[in-house]
């Protein structure tokens, strides 16, 4: 939604080529950039018909799907309305050379000044007059003014009814309202939503911090059947591996895992291989969760690795084992917690005993034990996955070596018997 404008052309032509099968775009009212996309997708596909067909495809271009969102400015039904009118308008194609639908969301319930980068009064006074005419100002109406919006949405959805279930291949001149739904609404305002829609909301639109933080809402929106589909994907985690490393490495163990097992298969040639990195594989997690994603692509590299070619494919790989890993990594990598490998030593023995470490690059033993371990006594530390610890009696007489197999996030407990 927020790409510079002089790229979108450009990212638009290289995600509609049937290589990478892009089928459904992000953008808001707010963004200023619907006109632009439109413009992009028309000529794209008039480039590609006058070289005959798709670039590889059907001479029909498969529909398009865009999802764009009304501002806070525009609460309110008379003003909901003009927004929507306006970025249907916006993404009329030239020529008619595909169907666009458009799902159209309630960018926010409401301007909240406590936002630092929401001016609920300058915005206000910002605005065009001609929005200001269309209806009373929203962040004087802030309970109110989103149930107005949307009813709007409810009025114009129904309205593209019979639309949405033409048969006859047709393309029509604007774009169809295909369905309505929320972003950044709290629980709250959701239950309120649920209480009063006629039409309930088909998508929730929110931050990717949501899906391992906020269970009741997420619980929520699984009970209603409203599809969450997340952004701030990468921002949100991949971008804060430094903050986390340990839970990082849990995800580049198992892309490069995943990426030799893909690449060893004959299910793919050699031409056309799947790209696997710690990206593709949170992505891919998110598929398998039922999870809509919308992860920018501004570069080749990122068009590749977020494709749906190579999300399916890593998809149709994931493992309940790969699953509960992931599901340690990601909420440690979005709160920037490290992940510790906890091991726990049991005596067994008639006599005490201690626990060492050995260095791996000197192999010397180093006393981590505090004080001794009495039998029957456990004592636990944290370390990393293909550490060693030895563990000897007071005696000496007694030594074993452990191996530590757990991973990051995991515990392991060790006997010491003889």
């Amino acid at each position: 939604g927020n790409l510079q404008y002089e790229l979108i052309p450009e990212v638009v032509s290289a995600n509609l080529m049937p290589s990478q099968n892009i089928r459904l775009i992000d953008t808001a009212h707010a963004s200023n950039n619907e006109q632009i996309l439109g413009r992009a997708v028309a000529g794209f596909d008039s480039e590609a018909r006058n070289k005959g067909g798709t670039r590889g495809g059907s001479d029909k271009p498969p529909p398009l799907h865009v999802v764009t969102k009304v501002w806070y400015t525009h609460l309110g039904y008379e003003r909901t309305k003009l927004s929507v009118t306006e970025s249907l308008n916006n993404l009329v194609l030239s020529g008619n050379t595909r169907q666009i639908y458009v799902h159209m969301l309630l960018h926010w319930p409401r301007c909240n000044d406590e936002i630092e980068w929401m001016n609920c009064e300058q915005e206000e006074n910002n605005l065009p007059q001609y929005v200001k005419l269309a209806g009373s100002p929203p962040h004087l109406n802030k309970e109110n003014a989103w149930r107005d919006s949307w009813r709007a949405l409810e009025d114009l959805y129904t309205e593209h009814a019979s639309e949405r279930v033409k048969t006859d291949g047709v393309i029509t001149t604007k774009p169809i309202i295909a369905s309505i739904g929320v972003s950044n609404f709290a629980l709250d305002d959701m239950k309120a939503l649920m209480e009063s829609a006629n039409v309930r909301p088909q998508l929730y639109q929110g931050n990717s911090w949501l899906i391992f933080h906020d269970p009741y809402l997420m619980n929520f929106l699984r009970e209603h059947h409203i599809l969450f589909q997340s952004y701030a994907v990468m921002i949100g985690i991949i971008e804060r591996s430094q903050d986390s490393p340990s839970a990082f490495h849990i995800l580049s163990t198992l892309s490069h895992e995943l990426s030799a097992k893909l690449q060893s298969s004959s299910q793919y040639n050699r031409r056309k291989q799947p790209v696997v990195t710690e990206a593709t594989l949170l992505l891919a997690y998110c598929i398998h969760s039922n999870i809509g994603i919308i992860p920018r692509a501004a570069t080749e590299a990122h068009q590749n690795e977020n494709s749906p070619f190579s999300i399916k494919a890593v998809v149709q790989h994931l493992t309940p084992d790969h699953i509960e890993k992931l599901e340690r990594a990601i909420p440690a990598l979005m709160k920037g917690e490290e992940l510790r490998t906890s091991v726990s030593f049991m005596n067994a023995l008639d006599s005490a005993i201690q626990i060492h470490w050995l260095n791996p690059e000197t192999q010397e033993e180093v006393l981590v034990s505090s004080n001794v371990i009495h039998p029957g006594s456990v004592e636990v530390h944290t370390t990393h996955p293909g550490h060693r610890f030895v563990a000897y009696d007071t005696e000496r007489n007694v030594r074993k070596e452990f191996l530590v197999e757990a991973g990051y996030g995991e515990d392991q407990f060790f006997e010491v018997e003889l």
